[in-house]
């Protein structure tokens, strides 16, 4: 029985009325506001720490906001997540010195992960450009002054049916719209 109890505490489970049905058949999912997962509940916009598989590296955990909350057929609870990035997830290789260690670039990029990820809350705030850093010491946590524009630029153009087109290999930086 301990081993039971021990395994129910470490699955997601919903929280809450179902507030619709998506999907049919073995796709059918049914929509939450809310999951308990080892005996913290978490809600659609609560910003959150994910763990991920590291093959036995040490990696930062990524950083996610809650969009959605799904219970699939076979048990699983799923959770559809916005992404933050660090400055060095987008800029490999550049020199990282110019960036506070709380700052994070807000994403366009979503995806569906197993809420069994989660670790914690986390807090995230959000400041104009112009903004000061706010000091750590007040205002703990990661701060997101900026956009990460790459996704946003492709779905603009995509929308317009604006094709992007590289005049040559060598020069990648030079773009013309066709």
């Amino acid at each position: 029985m301990l081993s039971n109890q021990k395994n129910s505490i470490k699955n997601a489970k919903p929280i809450g009325v179902v507030l619709r049905i998506s999907g049919d058949g073995e796709n059918m999912r049914s929509h939450y506001n809310a999951l308990d997962f080892c005996g913290r509940t978490y809600k659609i916009k609560d910003t959150v720490l994910l763990a991920h598989d590291s093959h036995g590296q040490m990696n930062k955990p990524w950083v996610v906001i809650i969009k959605d909350i799904t219970g699939m057929k076979n048990g699983n609870i799923m959770i559809y997540v916005q992404w933050f990035y660090r400055p060095s997830e987008i800029f490999k290789g550049k020199n990282m010195e110019s960036f506070d260690t709380r700052e994070l670039f807000y994403s366009f990029h979503k995806d569906e992960v197993h809420a069994e990820t989660i670790m914690h809350k986390c807090i995230i705030h959000f400041i104009t450009e112009k903004s000061q850093i706010p000091l750590r010491k007040k205002y703990p946590g990661f701060i997101v002054q900026k956009v990460e524009i790459e996704e946003l630029v492709l779905k603009t153009t995509s929308h317009l049916g604006i094709i992007m087109a590289i005049k040559s290999e060598d020069d990648v930086d030079e773009m013309e719209v066709d």
